[in-house]
């Protein structure tokens, strides 16, 4: 005598093959978009291939190209320029995106229309922003120049200058990006219980001490997100500083992805550029480690 299957083992299996008919396409497109092209570059990385050179490459390297770029001045210089333009960026940024939140957080229409304007910045496209910043800091013909002369303020030389070229990148980074940081840390500030700080306030908490013992607790874990967003945005950015400065003046706006792109698509030694990627790609990674760990002690404290 045939028993029915209670579970609908047949049924299942046909939703299982439903399932799978949908799923191995978009697997095949991951695949095909991301697995190989990160497998080519591992296989590059340890490749003696420079398209000047030969159309094909030369022979197995090793760790060569490592070695290579570690020893590289430029690729130290950028380094060091990354850190310290992420760093400026990023600090800046947060301060600035819970000053504003804080004075736009709110439901009344004229506190729409305020955070609406202050996020425009954010939907131009970096390389449109890196343009307009290059055209408003021409030291000829730019905007800037022009007020200061009417002003009789002096204008430096900001994208001629080593110094003011790295504070023209990270007025241009802040300027786009702390609308992101404002609109992270309004969310965070909606979700905080009113009856939080009708206590705070009940046991005589000043507007300054509900902000910084109560408040600013609350928001770290969303603070932390933003800053792991912004981190990373920023250390992989390319768009802005190519269409700024360019890298210049020498080598003092040149960054990690900057050189990257110098060495594969310009210079196309790709065997280098891929051994460079790969090495971007370690430490990325460890700062998303740390950042990670940093957001699961604060969430769980």
């Amino acid at each position: 005598m045939a028993h029915a299957d209670p579970l609908g083992g047949g049924s299942r299996r046909r939703e299982g093959l439903w399932l799978a008919g949908f799923s191995v396409p978009a697997l095949l497109l991951v695949v095909g978009v991301q697995l190989f092209p990160f497998l080519y570059s591992a296989f590059l990385a340890v490749q003696d291939w420079s398209l000047l050179r030969s159309p094909q490459p030369k022979g197995f390297a090793g760790v060569d190209n490592f070695l290579w770029v570690l020893a590289d001045p430029v690729f130290q210089v950028s380094v060091r320029n990354s850190v310290m333009i992420t760093g400026v960026s990023v600090v800046a940024e947060v301060v600035l995106g819970i000053l504003l939140a804080y004075l736009t957080s709110g439901s009344t229409w004229r506190l729409r229309a305020i955070r609406t304007v202050l996020i425009l910045p954010m939907v131009i496209a970096p390389v449109a922003a890196g343009t307009l910043w290059r055209m408003l800091l021409n030291t000829q013909s730019g905007l800037v120049a022009v007020l200061s002369g009417t002003t009789g303020l002096p204008s430096p030389e900001w994208l001629s200058d080593p110094a003011w070229a790295r504070i023209a990148v990270i007025m241009l980074d802040v300027w786009q990006w702390t609308p992101f940081v404002m609109l992270v840390v309004v969310a965070g500030l909606a979700g905080i219980p009113g009856e939080v700080l009708v206590a705070a306030a009940i046991d005589g908490a000043t507007r300054w001490q509900s902000f910084w013992r109560v408040e600013l607790p609350l928001l770290m874990p969303v603070i932390l997100v933003a800053v792991m967003f912004r981190t990373l945005d920023s250390l992989l950015s390319l768009d802005s500083v190519y269409s700024l400065t360019a890298g210049g003046p020498g080598y003092s706006t040149h960054t990690i992805t900057y050189y990257i792109y110098n060495l594969g698509l310009r210079n196309f030694d790709f065997g280098v550029a891929a051994a460079a990627s790969w090495m971007f790609m370690a430490f990325t990674t460890v700062v998303i480690v740390v950042m990670f760990r940093l957001h699961r002690r604060v969430d769980v404290a």
